[in-house]
């Protein structure tokens, strides 16, 4: 009891210390405004961490910080990570932060049917990686078979969301695509997402591609994609080609052939293992990153007996059961309406 009594006595001695020291010393005589964005490595600690902030004028003492850090036990659970301080923050609100893992982020937007290219640009620009580097990782083997993925890359798996993603991740792309990767599997549970594709005839790594070629073909109502997606179906049942433009671009895209966003007529002809003019079923892997919707879509299609789409060139399309039908839509949305057009 009595020695309960003498550790309580130190512990209120030593965080009357603290406080009268950050009430008036540490907040005072503010020198030039600073920020620092703090990377906590694998084996730090608060000695090692409190050396980081003095060093680079955050905090004055580093006694005071190890001793607040430790009687707010954020020496317990230090995880390598990163946070945004500046000095004129307080000695407590610093401690805090790190003991409530308030980490610094930067916010990133996938857009819904984003290629892996799109997605190793956007993270390049943000400063967060090389260009290239995403694309590294997304085509390694042993990163993709390590999700069990049947494919090439994890084109497909990267999910299109905002991200508010760690600043400790910077120059760490497996741990970006990682996060891309965790949350497509946190959205779509592969068990019963297998079971359902298998419903339609697909396996969970078809399934996948054909929602990504839906995402790029349907339009702006989300009730179009189930009726593209009975389309393709329809087709596949049938035997016949996808004929999907969305498909023969990635294979040029892929190719390093894609440059001015001209679908020309020879390319509908150039083989790549995406064209789907030549080569009837799905292309080997998917062609963008699906939303959850064309997902949906690729596993629950509309019952139609669609076998042609064209765009009405307001982000809507019609949808026939006939070539002959078809024709006279093409004439009317696609030949007539850019002939009156110029």
């Amino acid at each position: 009891m009595k020695n309960l009594l003498i550790v309580s006595v130190v512990i209120l001695i030593a965080l009357g210390f603290i406080v009268g020291y950050v009430l008036f010393f540490e907040g005072s005589h503010q020198s030039e405004f600073k920020e620092y964005i703090l990377i906590i490595e694998k084996g730090d600690n608060l000695y090692t961490i409190a050396k980081k902030l003095k060093s680079n004028g955050i905090i004055k003492n580093e006694f005071a910080f190890v001793i607040l850090g430790r009687l707010w036990g954020i020496d317990k659970k230090l995880v390598p990570t990163a946070y945004k301080f500046n000095n004129t923050m307080s000695l407590f609100k610093i401690v805090d932060d790190i003991a409530n893992e308030r980490i610094y982020t930067i916010r990133v937007r996938i857009p819904e049917g984003s290629t892996m290219y799109q997605v190793d640009e956007i993270f390049a620009e943000g400063g967060f990686t090389k260009r290239g580097d995403i694309l590294k990782v997304v085509t390694n083997r042993s990163v993709i078979e390590k999700y069990g993925i049947r494919s090439d890359r994890l084109e497909g798996y990267l999910f299109p969301s905002t991200y508010f993603v760690p600043f400790y991740y910077k120059d760490k792309p497996e741990e970006i695509v990682n996060m891309l990767v965790k949350t497509f599997f946190k959205k779509v549970n592969r068990e019963e997402y297998e079971r359902m594709a298998r419903n339609v005839g697909l396996t969970f790594e078809q399934a996948v591609t054909l929602a990504s070629i839906i995402e790029k073909e349907a339009g702006k109502p989300k009730e179009e994609k189930y009726l593209v997606s009975s389309v393709f179906h329809n087709r596949l049942r049938k035997r016949m080609q996808l004929a999907s433009c969305a498909t023969v671009i990635y294979g040029l895209m892929d190719k390093g052939m894609w440059h001015d966003n001209n679908l020309k007529k020879w390319h509908l002809s150039y083989d790549t293992p995406y064209n789907t003019y030549i080569h009837l079923g799905l292309p080997k892997s998917p062609i963008c990153n699906p939303s959850l919707e064309s997902l949906k879509a690729a596993v629950m299609p509309a019952n139609t007996d669609y076998f042609y789409f064209v765009s009405k060139n307001n982000g809507t399309h019609v949808f026939s059961r006939t070539y002959k039908e078809h024709l006279n839509y093409v004439k009317m949305y696609q030949i007539d309406y850019w002939k009156y057009r110029k």
